[in-house]
């Protein structure tokens, strides 16, 4: 049986191995998943506050990093080795490589974050009552500008051939779904709203799929269990509303074709093609009692699984990990009211980024302890070894003067990790990864 029903089955923990970490077509891994908790819901005088986590899919380990004096978190955004949380009235820049807060601003009505061109685009929402949108400079938080004109609260932030796109849902009296379009090329003028009528209430994600600009638009708060996925063409500018007889929650993220989001409390999943449901239930709701809900979630597309955080809202808290078929494979500890994820995915920087070439080097063992063998087969000469952490230092060099076939690396001084192996030839680099357990 695929599915899981979380807080029913055992977990089953796995070890994850290099292949799975690394996706060997893009270079890229996971690095690491960033979590903003909210704390518990609580009346004044507050005695728990927002805290920021780190949690390293390799060696298991969650560090809190980061305490935001204030109430609730609502999005968290990766750019390369910086992370953006927007906590109620407080956004905060971090160095996820050191932990180090580079950056703090308080702000006022947080909604959705979204990273364009060293620009953070910030939505807003109640009390702000004018300027829903606003640009900060990513690099220190400076405020450069707002958007002026939008017409009501808004919620997510796509680009789309260079202009923004910015769901407008007006708050929970909202009776109708827009799309505001702007151009950042104008000095972030608004170009004009796309209202898409009643049946796109609820919009808040924006995803952007083959052109188009796909909205996951919300149950409202205490009405029947019917939500709606809309698209619109940013060519011809038509759009379509599709009317699902389900509740409907935050969207998680696309793979492929599929959008993964939140179906009848639990997850599922969206044919964007057709715009039709692939699955109903990947993932059941939590629980049927005792108010615990998926609070956030996040699609890891290279190890094609999930990261979903799951709690109530005063006592209690936890993140699970499940494949993309519902197959839960591990867990982690946070916080309450984990409202805010993102993954930090990682490439290799200052080397050039070739196919990787299986028959070209070999290595054993993966993971590794204590010593890596290197055997070189084929044509190329192997003139040069290097092996960098995931921050691009470099921990070993070898210049290899004449044909050396097998090579021994001791790595018992190596942190426990992910790293890289370069080995320069003379026209190609090839990179490999191995684990240091």
């Amino acid at each position: 049986m695929k599915r899981i029903f979380l807080l029913q089955l055992p977990l089953i923990f796995i070890f994850l191995t290099g292949y799975s970490i690394l996706h060997a077509q893009k270079n890229e891994w996971v690095n690491q998943v960033i979590v903003a908790n909210g704390g518990k819901f609580e009346a004044p005088p507050f005695t728990d506050y927002v805290t920021v986590q780190s949690y390293d899919p390799v060696t298991k380990i969650v560090n809190i990093f980061s305490t935001i004096y204030t109430q609730s978190a609502q999005d968290v955004v990766i750019n390369g080795n910086v992370a953006y949380v927007a906590a109620q009235d407080s956004i905060v820049m971090y160095n996820i490589d050191t932990y180090q807060r580079i950056a703090a601003i308080a702000d006022s009505g947080l909604s959705k974050l979204y990273y364009y061109q060293n620009k953070l685009i910030v939505t807003k929402n109640y009390p702000v009552k004018r300027f829903f949108v606003e640009i900060l400079d990513a690099s220190n938080l400076a405020l450069l500008g707002f958007v002026q004109g939008v017409s009501g609260e808004c919620g997510g932030a796509v680009m789309s051939k260079d202009l923004l796109y910015v769901a407008v849902d007006s708050g929970w009296q909202g009776t109708r779904g827009r799309l505001a379009i702007i151009d950042p090329a104008a000095n972030w003028q608004l170009l004009r709203e796309v209202d898409l009528g009643t049946d796109a209430v609820g919009i808040w994600n924006l995803y952007g799929y083959n052109e188009k600009i796909y909205s996951v638009n919300k149950t409202p708060f205490g009405g029947v269990d019917v939500g709606s996925i809309s698209m619109y063409d940013v060519n011809s500018g038509s759009f379509q509303n599709q009317i699902f007889n389900v509740k409907i929650g935050n969207g998680f993220g696309i793979k492929d074709n599929l959008l993964y989001l939140n179906i009848s409390d639990g997850l599922g999943s969206i044919n964007l093609d057709n715009l039709q449901i692939a699955d109903t239930i990947i993932i059941a709701a939590p629980s049927s009692s005792g108010n615990i809900v998926i609070h956030s979630a996040a699609v890891d597309y290279v190890n094609n699984q999930f990261y979903l955080n799951i709690g109530n809202f005063s006592n209690f808290g936890i993140g699970f990990i499940a494949t993309f078929n519902g197959d839960s494979i591990g867990s982690y500890a946070t916080g309450f009211n984990s409202e805010g994820i993102a993954i930090d995915y990682r490439t290799p920087s200052g080397i050039k980024d070739d196919q990787v070439q299986q028959n070209c080097i070999s290595m054993a063992p993966n993971p590794v302890s204590d010593f890596l063998t290197l055997n070189f087969t084929g044509s190329d000469i192997a003139r040069e070894v290097k092996i960098l952490d995931l921050t691009g230092r470099q921990v070993y060099s070898m210049d290899l003067n004449k044909q050396v076939r097998d090579l021994k690396v001791n790595c018992t001084d190596f942190p426990s990790g992910i790293y890289l192996l370069s080995v320069n030839t003379y026209d190609k680099v090839i990179l490999r990864k191995f684990i240091r357990k």
